[in-house]
């Protein structure tokens, strides 16, 4: 990759702590904001439905759609080790052939992808300095519902990325934490065609469900 802000994500999300992460969603399943976003998300029957799981980490949301019947994955991720350990866990669970692992940026590999029936982005959007271009590429390539996790807007999430970004300073990693407006995020969505069809939140998240407008 020759993006400086993918590089960071690939150094800060590697394969030492993509396996500490494997080894707690084993012990305690996914997180609570993924969990909510994975029952708010699959809830009708998604047998033979397709996904691309963007940001898919060590495949949480993947596994859950699959067990559900889903037909197809699309993993894309800017880390190498999450994409390993990923690749490791569906192997080992029989769902080596349901899943392509596509690593890299999103947008920039989007080209390269199929449409899906669901679309996923699970705490992703604060970590793309430039979300509207994440969300066009998204939500183009996405023929149904999309779930989207990200970060309240305020002073506490805005307190929490400034810290971040001096660690991040001081590890010398090109990444960020970006706390983009909620207003304006759901509003550009709505403007592509989509409405809400499921609203929650977890500590700090909010989590969304949009479907597409039958024209």
């Amino acid at each position: 990759m020759t993006c400086k802000h993918c590089c960071g994500a690939d150094q800060l999300f590697d394969l030492k702590g993509a396996k500490k992460e494997l080894r707690k969603y084993k012990r305690k399943g996914p997180g609570n904001a993924t969990k909510k976003l994975i029952d708010l998300m699959f809830n009708d029957d998604v047998t033979n439905k397709s996904l691309i799981d963007i940001g898919g980490g060590i495949g949480a949301i993947q596994w859950a759609f699959l067990k559900k019947g889903g037909k197809s994955v699309c993993d894309i991720d800017a880390s190498n080790g999450y994409i390993a350990v990923a690749k490791t866990f569906a192997e080992e669970q029989g769902y080596g052939e349901n899943v392509r692992f596509v690593q890299g940026d999103f947008v920039d590999k989007s080209i390269e992808i199929s449409n899906s029936d669901y679309t996923t982005l699970d705490k992703v959007i604060c970590c793309y300095p430039d979300y509207k271009s994440l969300l066009s590429a998204t939500l183009k390539k996405c023929n149904s519902t999309i779930g989207i996790v990200y970060p309240f807007g305020g002073l506490l999430p805005k307190a929490v990325a400034k810290l971040e970004m001096i660690y991040f300073w001081i590890r010398n990693i090109q990444f960020g934490t970006y706390i983009h407006n909620p207003k304006e995020v759901e509003k550009f969505v709505l403007d592509q065609g989509f409405e809400i069809i499921e609203k929650s939140t977890s500590f700090l998240w909010h989590i969304q469900i949009y479907r597409k407008k039958e024209m």
